[in-house]
């Protein structure tokens, strides 16, 4: 089956005329309720970011074609981690990798991915604080192409409930919308590099962790939320 991106793209394309002389006639108008269909509630998923330490400071001394070699080597071993986890990737926004547990389900029989809907994964927080473990891991085995130096990530989960879906009419990208990727970016951007940092909610699904209470946080439109962190050994296994 195919996937929600790419449903959305092949709507889009879908239609464009050729005329008699090979030349492609004018993609048609597209509603804006085009992709409505695709719009899907989740009752609880678990979402990711996460950055990279010294990622602004190193894009002012080395030249684009190098930023970009450098995050497509980060992110293709990161993405190498996504299937073994169940997780999966939702966005990247220059150095922001986004991903979430417990969006898409596999079916047994075919192998077909789908996205959830009324079910929910009861290891989505399990499986995506595992996934963080092990990027983090993966990232010691990339240098930063300035001091050589391995990269850090600064890891950000929350759990709750959230939509996806396709908004617009042009470029139609499968996203995640609420305060769950809210708060889950909070987490990232209030965190610190090398360990994961996560909401309650997060901690109390996976409460078998060693998890280190920070005593509270100033969360921007949230106030002070208590949060845990996360410091796993790193290896270099990915």
């Amino acid at each position: 089956m195919m996937d929600p991106t790419a449903m959305a793209v092949d709507a889009s394309t879908r239609g464009a005329g050729v005329g008699s002389g090979g030349v492609g006639g004018p993609l048609p108008a597209i509603r804006g309720d085009a992709f409505l269909h695709l719009a899907t509630s989740h009752r609880a998923i678990t979402v990711l970011f996460c950055d990279i330490q010294g990622f602004t400071p190193m894009c002012n001394e080395v030249p684009p074609s190098t930023v970009m070699a450098f995050l497509n080597d980060l992110f293709t071993r990161v993405d190498r981690l996504l299937d073994p986890f169940g997780v999966y990737k939702v966005e990247t926004i220059g150095d922001c990798y986004v991903a979430a547990g417990g969006l898409m389900k596999v079916d047994e029989e075919t192998g077909a991915v789908t996205v959830r809907s009324d079910d929910v994964d009861p290891q989505h927080a399990y499986r995506t604080v595992q996934f963080a473990k092990a990027l983090l891991s993966a990232a010691t085995a990339v240098r930063l192409p300035t001091t050589g130096q391995p990269v850090r990530l600064r890891v950000g989960i929350h759990s709750g409930p959230a939509m996806s879906g396709v908004v617009g009419t042009r470029m139609p990208r499968f996203c995640l919308f609420g305060d769950t990727i809210n708060t889950a970016s909070r987490m990232e951007s209030t965190g610190v590099p090398g360990a994961i940092h996560v909401s309650q909610a997060t901690r109390d699904l996976v409460p078998g962790e060693a998890w280190e209470a920070t005593g509270g946080v100033e969360v921007k439109g949230k106030g002070n939320m208590s949060t845990f962190v996360l410091r796993p050994p790193v290896s270099e296994g990915w």
